[in-house]
């Protein structure tokens, strides 16, 4: 089973699966799945944590507990609704909650990075051996310890002739280029992975101040508004656009208080117009990444989008006109069309990286993470 709780902070993604390998194919069949809200107070407690940079100790402790307990309740209420007992699950891998990431600077110095929620607890509510805090055993190989979910990306969409960009947009939005395999075995090209830069953040951020709403359901409030071209240029010089990979970002570049910084330089901006633009810079984020490190040296021909933002007809629009400027012949899919329920994708992303803990098997991509070797991810809770 894998948990997950991204940087929307919105709540924790159960997905229990099968994986087997035949003539060194993987195979996985999904077997149930099931989602827990995070909490308001809870949710509100760690972006209080997130925006601040500061936390007091006994808080850290108490947000441990509480968020462990609530991926201990998700889990066990997967297993309690499909009648699962714990004999029946090999492992339970879960990502946790990011509080802070601290990516590697100059060449040779470690970064760090901190997610919470006590696997102990899981294992303890479950009785299933849990695997957690995958992404430190990466850093200490002098990598990002991110993008993680690139390792499931290659396993479960590389493709015999085709090219595919594995887009997630969630709170931040990442992709995976996975080469076709004729590509990957003739050319040595490898599996490419990193941060293209803000996903739902900024727009969450600004429906937030705007409307007290924690997203835009339908991009309905942007569908309303006029992209405003001054804010654009200045949301596209953001320095971290232009940063070569391996990347990664967060909510301390993204966050709260970069919205509100924004809202200083510019308070002229009618809030529809916030959530257009902030729309259109998350799709034009997305296509400049393509445009400097992807088409020069990929031929692509899908990208495969999911997360939140996949339910996002305006920024899937906004995302195909930009391909088209670019005069990229780009088909943009969902999971689903691949039998990967798209709000299920990265909890299954991690029980594949349980699986292959389990199996021995290194579960980092060194050039997606910028780590030194490969190495095998995940703390083990019996």
């Amino acid at each position: 089973m894998g948990l997950m709780s991204g940087t929307s902070v919105d709540g924790v993604d159960a997905c229990l699966a099968r994986f087997f390998l035949e003539s060194g194919q993987l195979r996985y069949e999904i077997l149930a799945t099931h989602s827990q809200p995070m909490p308001a107070d809870l949710r509100n407690r760690l972006l209080r944590c997130m925006g601040d940079k500061q936390i007091h100790l006994e808080e850290f402790c108490r947000l441990n507990v509480d968020v462990g307990t609530l991926f201990a309740e998700t889990a066990w209420a997967l297993m309690q609704a499909h009648d699962i007992p714990a004999s029946g699950i090999d492992a339970i891998g879960s990502h946790g909650q990011t509080l802070y990431h601290w990516p590697p600077g100059q060449p040779g110095q470690l970064g760090g990075t901190l997610q919470i929620g006590e696997p102990s607890l899981i294992a303890e509510k479950t009785g299933v051996l849990t695997i957690a805090d995958f992404r430190p055993r990466d850093m200490a190989a002098g990598g990002h310890g991110a993008p993680l979910v690139c390792f499931a990306d290659q396993w479960l969409f590389q493709h015999e002739t085709l090219g595919r960009c594995i887009q997630n947009i969630g709170g931040i939005a990442n992709v995976t280029v996975v080469p076709s395999l004729a590509d990957w075995q003739q050319t040595q090209l490898p599996v490419m992975a990193f941060d293209t830069g803000p996903g739902n953040m900024l727009m969450d951020a600004a429906m937030e101040h705007f409307f007290g709403k924690a997203y835009d359901a339908d991009g309905a409030v942007a569908a309303s508004g006029q992209v405003q071209a001054g804010l654009l240029a200045h949301l596209l010089h953001h320095p971290y656009l232009a940063q070569d990979p391996p990347k990664t970002t967060g909510r301390e570049l993204f966050g709260a208080p970069y919205f509100q910084e924004l809202l200083t330089q510019f308070p002229a901006i009618a809030p529809a117009d916030w959530l257009a633009t902030l729309n259109r810079f998350t799709a034009a984020s997305i296509a400049d990444a393509y445009e400097r490190f992807v088409f020069p040296r990929y031929a692509i021909s899908e990208a495969v989008v999911g997360g939140g933002g996949s339910f996002n007809p305006v920024l899937l629009d906004n995302l195909r006109a930009l391909f088209a400027e670019q005069q990229q012949v780009i088909t943009v899919k969902a999971h689903a069309e691949f039998g990967i329920p798209d709000q299920y994708k990265e909890a299954l992303a991690f029980a594949l990286l349980a699986w292959a803990n389990l199996e021995g098997l290194p579960n980092n991509i060194p050039t997606c993470t910028g780590a030194q070797h490969a190495v095998i991810m995940g703390k083990r809770v019996l």
